[in-house]
């Protein structure tokens, strides 16, 4: 009993926090913190007590305007040891929750790496080992990273949604029990879990119709992916009578082997489940020609969001198939993931280069990298140490990308939380030269090209493909790169050549995004040179799956 109650304390611990977080952020009237302010005058010699409690509606005025709540003038109260401050809560309370998720990220990281491993969980329907645990550190790592750099945004674009920080998290719960899931029904109810919260997140700012737009594609899309999963996990439940994965592992590998000694076809409706399945998890990753949803919802959603859905859910899936799930899928259809990635690498190569919104070009360029990390899920597990090594290269570009594009943006007669379209940054050299060339090395580093990270990720990858002897899909990895090539260079060319019909400005940048730039910056440039430890710990993942 009391090895139970060790073993749940990290999931116990968050359930706690984030009904704190649900109880905290719904309190009163669903409103953020009322500030009590003393305004003292000079003249009178007296203070005088005054709450101040905002509307809904004259809230949601101030928000979406990206005005600064209106607060009372203070006057300077002549006399020693005189406290004029808002003395009743946080000015911003969204911000305030994200500064607490961002401390319990980190402390619900420190709990999964002092839990007892290979323990089982609910009937073993969850396991934790030592895939899960490393895997899952990293992931309540870049959770944390990625709350703690949406505070300054927040507190800039007037965000007053406490339910955001809430619904993070939740997600974020079903990220993490997904890594440890051994069982289709949990497998299901993770991925449910983060849709749930994701869909309501895409539409937070339901006063922007493209917000509205991108929730609603992926409310639709999520729930016919959804149904495709249900429709699987049936039909293999209905052949085999098991929906624990170890067991199903080990019955196609019998069956397979009966099969070819008897000269039999496999059963189609076992492989239509497999395959439904398959592509369940495909579409989380925006895999082609499952990614349709991805570029409007990444136009569509606040930037925090997108940073989340193009970083977050990859870790787990990517996690979930490399520990479980791909012994199932190359025993039953081989080398088919290589279909997905070519074709994901083709579209992550020609599909941006119609786009002028910033956006929709990210986007299409994670559907690229998504196409050069299914590459190391057509064959065995030698490529996984190339994969995690990717991805943790990636995933700090990511990182860096997004800071970069929360910084505030002005343009003539429009007031933007960042650039939105490419020519927004036409002339950026002249005006702010630190800002251009910290856009010149995250678009170098997503391009792969020496002297950042994002040439070691690469070559690791192209290196194994070239082992494998696969030169099909090696030369459409090539092609991808070289073609790609044209629009990040793009985003160089309008940055430093361009000369600007009308100037733009960038205002103060948040200490939290400044700080994760710079550290992503001197990462990237150091790890090309000395990346021994982020090489040895994909391969220290690789040999644990």
């Amino acid at each position: 009993m009391t090895l139970d109650v060790v073993c749940w304390a990290p999931e116990a611990f968050f359930s706690l926090n984030l009904l704190v977080f649900l109880w905290y952020g719904t309190g009163a009237v669903v409103s953020p913190v009322t500030e009590r302010v003393s305004l003292c005058v000079s003249s009178l010699r007296e203070s005088k007590n005054r709450e101040k409690n905002l509307s809904l509606k004259e809230r949601e005025r101030l928000s979406f305007e990206h005005r600064e709540k209106e607060r009372y003038s203070l006057q300077m109260y002549r006399r020693p040891l005189s406290l004029n401050l808002p003395s009743g809560g946080p000015s911003h309370a969204a911000g305030h929750m994200s500064l607490w998720a961002v401390t319990l990220s980190l402390l619900r990281a420190l709990l999964i790496w002092n839990c007892p491993l290979q323990t089982l969980q609910a009937g073993g329907v969850f396991v934790r080992d030592v895939f899960s645990q490393n895997l899952g550190l990293f992931l309540w790592i870049v959770a944390s990273l990625a709350l703690w750099v949406t505070i300054g945004w927040q507190k800039k674009r007037g965000i007053i949604h406490t339910e955001y920080v809430f619904l993070a998290l939740l997600s974020l719960f079903g990220q993490h029990l997904l890594l440890m899931s051994t069982d289709l029904m949990a497998l299901y109810l993770c991925l449910e879990l983060q849709s749930f919260s994701l869909v309501v997140l895409c539409a937070l700012n339901y006063t922007n119709p493209y917000a509205i737009e991108a929730g609603m594609k992926y409310f639709l899309l999520s729930a016919f992916r959804s149904c495709l999963l249900l429709l699987g996990i049936g039909l293999i439940y209905w052949q085999t009578g098991h929906t624990r994965l170890s067991h199903l592992r080990e019955l196609l590998s019998v069956t397979s082997f009966v099969y070819r000694e008897r000269g039999e076809r496999p059963s189609l409706t076992l492989w239509l489940g497999l395959w439904l399945v398959g592509l369940g998890l495909l579409w989380k990753l925006a895999a082609a020609p499952l990614h349709l949803w991805a570029a409007d919802v990444y136009m569509g959603a606040w930037s925090s969001v997108t940073l989340w859905i193009s970083t977050l859910p990859k870790i787990a899936v990517l996690g979930f198939w490399t520990h479980t799930w791909h012994p199932i899928w190359t025993t039953a259809f081989g080398s088919a993931a290589a279909i997905f990635s070519g074709l994901s690498l083709l579209v992550g190569a020609f599909a941006p280069l119609a786009q002028t919104h910033l956006k929709r070009l990210l986007a299409f360029s994670s559907i690229g990298h998504m196409g050069l990390m299914l590459m190391c899920l057509s064959g065995g597990n030698e490529g996984f140490r190339a994969l995690w090594a990717h991805m943790g290269i990636y995933i700090v570009t990511s990182l860096a990308v997004w800071s970069l594009y929360m910084w505030p943006f002005g343009r003539p007669k429009s007031q933007s939380p960042g650039p939105q379209y490419l020519w927004d940054l036409a002339g950026l050299n002249h005006s702010s030269p630190v800002r251009a060339t910290a856009w010149a090395g995250a678009m170098v580093s997503l391009r792969g090209l020496p002297p950042l990270a994002g040439f070691l990720g690469k070559l690791g990858l192209f290196w194994w493909r070239l082992n494998t002897s696969q030169y099909v899909l090696l030369s459409l990895a090539l092609l991808s790169t070289v073609v790609s090539t044209v629009y990040y260079l793009r985003v160089l060319k309008i940055s430093y050549v361009d000369r600007p019909q009308s100037w733009s400005s960038y205002g103060p940048l948040h200490s939290s995004n400044a700080y994760m730039i710079s550290r992503a910056w001197v990462f990237l440039c150091l790890l090309l040179w000395h990346g021994t430890p982020i090489l040895l710990r994909g391969h220290l993942l690789a040999l644990r799956t």
